[in-house]
This record gives C-alpha cells, sequence and structure tokens, in this order.
C-alpha cells in the first residue's frame, strides 16, 4: 500500500536512510523494536504486521493526514535504541515512538523524550516507567512486573505451591520481575528460596535447574522469556524434573518452538489469547492472513495500541502529542476481547489478566491450540496502588 513507507533500518546498529525523512504534515509512527534479537518472537515483523494491520483498519490516514510507519531495530541495546531515538526526535519528525519492547531500552529512550512533544508508548514493564520515569506523554502498554507477579505469584501460592526458586535474566526486566515476585511471595505466604541470573548468552540451564531440585522447589518461577524460556521447558523435559514451571511471559511461540509436553502442568495468567472468544478469534483469522500464525498477546496489544492513538487523534482533529495522549487518558481502550481498559494517571494500563492452564497433547485440537482460559483477573486487583506511586504526575 502506498502509504506504508519503510523509510528506516539499523543494520548492525548503525541508522540506514531508505529515503528522506518524512514531510511534517504526515502522521509519522516510528516503531523502535528488537527486530533481530531475544524478543523479537513476540514482537519484531509480527507485531509490525499487527501495526499494519490497525492502520490499515483506518483507512491509511487520519483527519486527512497520511499514516507513515517507520521501523527501526534498537538491537536490545539502551545505547542503540536512545541514538536512533534521538535522530528522530532532534529532527522533529516523529508523532509517535512506539514499542520499544525492551526494559534498559525503554528506560534510556524515556529520559529522552519526557519534556518533549512526542507521544510515547512502550511495550516495556519494568515498573520505574510508571513510577520515577513516568512522563506526560508516556503510556506503558504491556502488564508491568507488579501486575504479572501478583496475578500469577500469588493464586499459585494460594493453591498450595509455597516453594519458589526463579531462574532470571540479568537486565532491567528480570530483576524487576523477580523483585515483584519475591514480593507476592512474601504477602501471600510462600517461601523464596534463591534464583539463579542468567546472562542473555546463556544456552544451558542445567545447573539452575538442578540447584532448585536441590532446594526442595515446588515451581521454577521464570522471570525470563524467549529463547532461553524454551531451552529451560526443553531441559526440564530432558531431565525428568516433576516441578512445574511459572511463566511470567509465555507466548504461542514459545509453547511451539518447544512442544507442547515441555510445558505441561503451567498455570499462569495472560493478557490475550487468540482463542479466547468469537471476537479474538475473528481478529485471530485476519491477521493470520498477513502472518504465519495466530498474534500474540503482544501482537495484539500492539494492534490495541495503534488503533487507540488514531482515533483518539481523529476525536480531537489535531495530532499535538500532548493532547493526543490526554484524549487517550480519558477514552477507554476496546480491547480486541470486548472488553475495556483504561490508562491511569502514571501512565499505567489498567487492563485485566487471564488465568490459563495448558492444555495435554491429548487436548490439543491443532498446532496453536495449547491453552485453556479459566478465569478473569480484574485490573485493580494486581495494580500497584497510587498511594505508593512515586511519579510526580500522581496528584498527592
Amino acid at each position: 500500500m502506498a502509504f506504508r513507507k519503510l523509510k528506516a533500518a539499523i543494520l548492525s546498529g548503525v541508522a540506514v536512510t531508505a529515503t528522506a525523512l518524512p514531510a511534517v504534515a504526515d502522521v509519522n509512527i516510528l516503531y523502535l523494536s528488537d527486530m533481530s534479537g531475544p524478543t523479537s518472537v513476540l514482537t519484531g515483523e509480527s507485531s509490525q504486521r499487527a501495526i499494519e494491520m490497525a492502520i490499515d483498519d483506518f483507512g491509511g490516514e487520519v483527519n486527512g493526514e497520511k499514516i507513515v510507519l517507520n521501523v527501526a531495530d534498537h538491537l536490545s541495546k539502551p545505547d542503540v535504541g536512545l541514538g536512533i531515538a534521538r535522530e528522530w526526535v532532534d529532527k522533529d519528525k516523529v508523532d509517535l515512538l512506539f514499542s520499544v519492547d525492551q526494559s534498559a531500552v525503554a528506560l534510556a529512550v524515556s529520559d529522552l523524550v519526557r519534556d518533549k512533544n512526542i507521544a510515547y508508548v512502550h511495550g516495556a514493564s519494568s515498573t520505574a516507567l510508571t513510577n520515577e520515569k513516568c512522563g506526560p506523554n508516556q503510556v506503558q502498554m504491556l502488564m508491568d512486573s507488579y501486575g504479572l507477579s501478583r496475578a500469577i505469584t500469588i493464586p499459585l501460592i494460594e493453591a498450595g505451591r509455597k516453594k519458589w526458586y526463579y531462574i532470571t535474566v540479568d537486565y532491567a526486566f528480570g530483576q524487576d520481575v523477580q523483585a515483584k515476585g519475591e514480593d507476592a511471595i512474601k504477602e501471600a505466604g510462600g517461601e523464596f528460596l534463591g534464583a539463579s541470573k542468567h546472562s542473555p548468552q546463556t544456552t544451558d540451564f542445567s545447573a539452575f535447574l538442578l540447584e532448585a531440585k536441590s532446594k526442595g522447589a515446588e515451581t521454577i518461577g521464570l522471570a525470563t522469556f524467549g529463547a532461553w524460556q524454551v531451552a529451560i521447558a526443553k531441559q526440564v523435559q530432558e531431565f525428568g524434573l516433576d516441578i512445574p514451571l511459572a511463566p511470567y511471559f509465555l507466548g504461542d511461540t514459545d509453547i511451539k518452538a518447544a512442544g507442547l509436553d515441555s510445558f505441561q502442568n503451567v498455570e499462569s495468567a495472560i493478557q490475550f489469547y487468540w482463542d479466547q472468544n468469537d471476537k479474538t478469534r475473528e481478529f485471530s483469522k485476519r491477521y493470520q492472513e498477513r502472518y504465519s500464525r495466530p498474534p500474540t498477546f503482544t501482537n495484539a496489544m500492539h494492534y490495541e495500541f495503534i488503533t487507540h492513538y488514531l482515533k483518539a487523534m481523529k476525536e480531537l482533529g489535531k495530532k499535538d502529542a500532548t493532547e493526543v495522549v490526554k484524549k487517550m487518558r480519558e477514552m477507554p481502550i476496546q480491547m480486541i476481547n470486548g472488553d475495556t481498559a483504561t490508562i491511569r494517571e502514571d501512565g499505567r494500563t489498567m487492563r485485566p489478566m487471564y488465568s490459563y492452564i495448558t492444555k495435554t497433547p491429548q487436548e490439543s485440537t491443532g498446532d496453536w491450540d495449547f491453552m485453556k482460559i479459566t478465569g478473569k483477573i480484574d485490573a485493580d486487583k494486581i495494580a500497584p496502588p497510587l498511594s505508593d506511586s512515586k511519579c510526580p504526575l500522581v496528584k498527592g
């Protein structure tokens, strides 16, 4: 389609501009994402297709202005992501800085854009982004680590799985998830037995798994994701360990990569599941016409938030970022499954999560039929209280 232009690509950390920077009159979205690294399966190209789908559904323009999607790879490196964002911000050629799906990168970019008239909707989970690092035009799209820990950890402890050991990716996201998980374990009367931290280069998790077993763990909390999570699940199966996993960021793509038999007896919570109801199935059918599989929860939220951003702009009749984000906070977000969400004053998205259990291979009816949704966890039950907020935007 004519309106969809790939303006920038990032190769080996160097910006390569395919054409001149976009015109000021366009509505310019910079999708700054991990396009090639550990989170790219959940976001990357697959979420780019969801963004394009939202733009297509909007007719390719808003208020008579063409919507232009620009794509760049931050390589999961804060300095690279910050450099790309600065180039676009300094030239005043971006209206929405979108996704930034890695906490360390998102935190670095937050400092850059906090006082700029640019909308910043990020897909990182660090609670700092809605606390001391919050900003007036900043919105946290994905569930934060506080909400993840409460929605996943507390119900399992209440069901009797009290002794926890963590395997944690050793950067901002993993550290924050583990810290919030420890708090939730203590609150629910469980026992934190310890943790092993792994670098992004780790491929062998056997020592960590044996440590969890030796300490008597009843659950292994996975404060990690993607390829690392897949490797852990496979190694649990290889060693014949009977300790259930509690992943905080499990996507359908992880189960597909490891095999459903590697993710048995997993009870957790998720923000979107493609087979939840008729509305999610209809959306997933349309999405799968563009991409080779059903959408992950991250893909779905990229669609929801681009749509919400464009609706707010249309409602206002202009694209001033400060006013658009204010309107986004005022309007309910229409979720794909029929529920609604809102954006709190600290930038946190107040949305429910959905508990699930993984199916057995015998229960599964197809390649992507992996989960059974078992319940709904209301947003206010998993949100940090505003009274504890360090965000300067929170009144009082």
